[in-house]
């Protein structure tokens, strides 16, 4: 639980630095597999944290654009950028 409260704290790069971490120990096969069953479930916890991060970050985008009036700003729909 102190480790979930740890990674709620995570700055996306260092949560996305830890997974690197991670995936590169266990690449190694140096890990036992009760080690290797932690990282692997904190691996989880922490991807959960980054795709979070990446959703908040989304609803902040902006979409600028040009009309008779000048500059609007408009929320950003993430479902239009992907047509």
């Amino acid at each position: 639980m102190a480790r979930a409260k740890k990674q709620a704290g995570f700055k996306f790069e260092q949560a996305l630095e830890r997974l690197e971490d991670i995936v590169s120990r266990l690449e190694s096969g140096q890990v036992e597999l009760e080690q290797a069953l932690a990282l692997h479930q904190e691996a989880a916890e922490l991807l959960t944290r980054c795709h979070q991060l990446l959703d908040e970050a989304q609803k902040k985008i902006k979409k600028i654009t040009r009309s008779d009036r000048g500059y609007d700003v408009q929320d950003m729909d993430m479902e239009e950028t992907d047509r």
